[in-house]
């Protein structure tokens, strides 16, 4: 509310401003001058904000001048009377009200893809490679025209066979080639399958997050879950047998 003030005969009009309260560690930067709420979904890094515009002066009569202030005209010389104490004139001083802007960007991890070694096939009692290609990655994104990133990192994996069974890991795996072993042998993220059947397995990448509004990371509390798609395993049983010929030469032969 504007107060008017008789200062050594001038007048003088003051105002009252509203001051956005400091914005959180998140948005400290020059840039951010609103509130922001980062918040872990579990699945996704949803980031609100608001902004406030204070209220200013307006209208014509701004009280930045003696002479910019006159009473209503009543007919008379047109000469303003000696103003000796508080002199009030039939003017009017706008105020424009504090205006709350709020925005809101949700940002979530890529999907990652789950694969397994022999591709689509295991042999029972024998270790299936799995393999999920989760990596550290950043999304962009803008509030309020300014620039925000959050960047995941898988933190830990839960491999599901779909057999009833399932291993935590700390690593996605490789392929048999990239870990320079041969084909079969037993990995941070293999599983040997007892029986004959088709399964679906799939995997969970728990990640760890940051956000980053131009002044460096800062860690979001909590994790984030997302899971692969399904991967379908035909597991198979191997028997051998004493054969003649192999099946390069017998194509029609046991087993081929």
């Amino acid at each position: 509310m504007p107060r008017i003030l008789s200062v050594g005969g001038a007048l003088a009009l003051l105002f009252s401003m509203v001051v956005p309260a400091a914005a959180p560690s998140y948005c400290s930067t020059s840039g951010w001058g609103g509130n922001c709420d980062v918040t872990n979904t579990g699945t996704s890094v949803d980031i609100g904000a608001s902004h406030n515009t204070p209220g200013r002066g307006g209208g014509d009569n701004r009280g930045d001048r003696d002479d910019d202030i006159r009473p209503p005209s009543d007919g008379g010389s047109g000469t303003a009377p000696e103003c000796t104490g508080l002199c009030r004139g039939n003017y009017e001083v706008e105020l424009i009200r504090e205006v709350t802007l709020t925005d809101l960007a949700s940002f979530a991890p890529a999907a990652p893809p789950l694969t397994g070694q022999p591709a689509g096939v295991a042999i029972v009692g024998m270790p299936a490679n799995f393999v999920v290609a989760a990596s550290t990655h950043t999304v962009t994104g803008e509030l309020f025209d300014l620039p925000v990133s959050v960047r995941f990192t898988p933190a830990s994996y839960l491999l599901v066979h779909g057999d009833g069974t399932a291993r935590e890991a700390s690593t996605g795996g490789q392929t048999w080639e990239a870990l320079g072993q041969a084909q079969f042998s037993a990995t941070a993220t293999s599983h040997a399958y007892g029986s004959r059947g088709t399964f679906t397995a799939h995997a969970a990448v728990r990640y760890s997050a940051a956000v980053d509004f131009g002044n460096g990371w800062a860690p979001v509390p909590g994790v984030l879950e997302l899971s692969t798609g399904g991967y379908a395993v035909d597991v198979l049983e191997v028997r051998t047998a004493l054969v003649e010929r192999t099946c390069v030469e017998d194509p029609g032969g046991p087993g081929c």
